[in-house]
């Protein structure tokens, strides 16, 4: 029987600084072939993580059998923060996709990872839920009162992640060239996932408070908005606001707004979602607005608000007393 690796603190596991080069090349050459550069950041991290695994245990990657990558999984779900099903599913199907790579370049004979047990995910199970609309409105409300330029950029940035529902990488990675005007609407242009790009008519809340960001940020910089350019949301520096930056910004205004639950940016897109569909938006229109290839991904969104405030339980109390 093919040995195990003995359990490794999570503390201990660590990527040595340099790869073997044949590692190396094709990790790289694995990513390369995805479009997606948010793909390849996630994919990159999750397989980093079984190297890091690996290197711990004494373990060649590309020697490894499909009791190993059982024991990967286990080990992931055996931490002090167990991962989300969903997350645990991602990263297994991420390693076995590098696995399918290094099998169809004649690398390693089999693909050890294919028949790793992997987490039963629910199709129309999200753990992710949204805010109310009295959430959502503390929420902007919150982030108006932030005081100085940095208060007025999180005033724009939570009120576009809540009125347009962007991906946060989406609202990351947009530019001051991606605003712009069409049939008499202020708009943003939007790059989603496999570099496709959809229009997002802004609302003029969200516009205002744009415009006011700008302002003042060109005024800090001592020109005009006109000759301002780079990100649409930047630091005192310049850079781009990255995820770290958004997380730590969400979670500050969502304690400022007195909310409880933990709130991330995800949820504030999950919020778009799920406040448009109870005002009457279609799982079509969300799908485009949410940049979806498929329904049933928007279809996700809607089914994890509908199984708590819609349960059927509530029916039978009222009739019951």
């Amino acid at each position: 029987m093919t040995q195990v690796p003995e359990p490794v603190a999570v503390a201990e596991v660590a990527l040595p600084g340099d790869l073997p080069p044949l590692l190396d090349r094709l990790k790289k050459a694995w990513l390369v072939s995805f479009t997606s550069p948010h793909t390849r950041a996630a994919y990159g991290a999750d397989l980093d993580q079984w190297l890091a695994f690996c290197a711990a245990a004494g373990l060649d990657p590309l020697r490894a059998a499909r009791v190993h990558g059982d024991a990967f999984a286990r080990w992931l779900d055996a931490g002090p923060a167990p991962l989300a099903p969903r997350t645990l599913a991602r990263k297994l199907s991420a390693i076995s996709s590098w696995y399918g790579y290094a099998t169809e370049e004649g690398v390693i004979p089999a693909n050890p990872f294919a028949r790793v047990r992997r987490p039963k995910v629910e199709r129309f199970q999200s753990e992710t839920a949204g805010l109310t609309e009295e959430e959502a409105r503390a929420m902007v409300a919150a982030a108006d009162a932030a005081p100085g330029l940095t208060g007025l950029r999180t005033a724009a940035f939570i009120r576009l992640m809540i009125e347009l529902g962007p991906r946060v990488s989406e609202a990351l990675a947009a530019t001051l060239a991606d605003l712009g005007h069409q049939r008499g609407h202020r708009t943003l242009r939007i790059v989603g996932k496999g570099q496709k790009t959809r229009v997002r008519n802004l609302p003029p809340a969200t516009a205002a408070a744009l415009d006011a960001y700008l302002a003042a940020r060109a005024d800090a910089a001592g020109i005009t908005v006109a000759e301002l350019s780079g990100p649409l949301f930047a630091t005192a520096s310049g850079r781009p606001l990255d995820r770290a930056d958004a997380y730590r910004l969400v979670v500050k205004v969502a304690k400022s707004a007195g909310l409880a639950a933990k709130v991330t940016p995800h949820a504030l897109r999950h919020t778009f979602a799920t406040v448009a569909s109870d005002r009457g938006a279609s799982v079509k229109q969300l799908q485009h607005a949410l940049g979806h290839a498929s329904s049933s991904t928007t279809d996700i969104y809607i089914h994890s608000r509908d199984q708590v405030e819609r349960d059927p339980s509530q029916l039978v109390a009222a009739v019951i007393g």
